[in-house]
């Protein structure tokens, strides 16, 4: 019976899921395999082992409490046991919680800084910038968020939390429904008559204007094209939906996806002095 579920889980590993799908498929595991002990332990008594067979009951008593506990946790909705004795058993072991938001975010954070993937910049390369969005712009990049999420290519689930993990987190009190940010498959940096404006899509064939350029470090887009040669190093669709806590449960607000960009620049006149 172990070594069957012992093989399940091995099969489980190859295949990618969020952490509560496979904390359910775990418990139901846990609890299949549980039962098994009560079997041995009728077994035990069935041949006159009563000491054994005791001490299985025993076994499987403390499981089923910890599969209860579980169950709870992965199935039910910002249900919490009056009986959970786990906050002790960490307190007498001397064991720090860990905070399930701040877990998510470490996992999803890049350990090489801000993504790019359009070209290796230094910081010394980059200057930050704002945008504006018309109305027409914003449904592009909601509409591209939505086929993006549709094709699997970003997960929209809250880093894989339930509201049970907001809920007890310390490290944050609002939650995105898109954990971190993620580069656009295709994105470029388009001039027309002295304005830049950001296309983005699927892919260069789907490419739509996503927003404006009002501002590259501290000039506006018409002086710094004058000073600068730019061009985009990476363009990060992020944000969108979150939650946020109420009285007893999570509550979901509508907000729109956002982009976080980063223009890498070259001075015009040292390009012409180098020359």
């Amino acid at each position: 019976m172990f070594s069957l579920l012992s093989l399940i889980n091995g099969y489980i590993g190859y295949f990618s899921m969020n952490a509560k799908l496979k904390g359910q498929i775990y418990t139901i595991l846990g609890g299949i395999g549980n039962f098994y002990l009560l079997y041995v332990a009728y077994r035990f008594f069935a041949n006159g082992y009563y000491l054994r067979g005791t001490l299985y009951i025993l076994a499987f008593l403390v499981l089923l409490y910890f599969a209860y506990l579980n169950a709870l946790y992965y199935f039910t909705k910002d249900k919490q046991s009056k009986y959970d004795i786990t906050p002790k058993i960490e307190k007498l072991l001397g064991i720090t919680p860990k905070d399930p938001a701040a877990e998510a975010q470490k996992k999803q954070k890049n350990p090489l800084g801000f993504v790019q993937t359009n070209g290796i910049y230094t910081d010394a390369d980059l200057l930050p910038s704002t945008l504006t969005f018309t109305a027409e712009q914003k449904e592009h990049l909601a509409a591209l968020a939505q086929k993006l999420v549709a094709i699997g290519y970003l997960t929209a689930d809250y880093g894989g939390l339930s509201d049970k993990d907001m809920l007890n987190s310390s490290s944050q009190t609002k939650f995105y429904v898109l954990a971190a940010p993620k580069a656009l498959p295709y994105f470029e940096l388009v001039t027309q008559n002295e304005q830049l404006f950001i296309y983005g899509g699927v892919n260069e064939m789907e490419k739509q204007p996503l927003a404006q350029v009002k501002t590259v470090g501290l000039l506006d887009v018409k002086e710094a094209l004058k000073k600068y040669r730019l061009s985009l190093a990476t363009v990060l669709i992020a944000k969108g939906p979150y939650k946020i806590a109420g009285r007893s449960n999570m509550i979901e607000k509508k907000a729109p996806y956002e982009l976080e960009v980063q223009i890498a620049y070259q001075d015009l006149e040292a390009d012409k002095a180098a020359q």
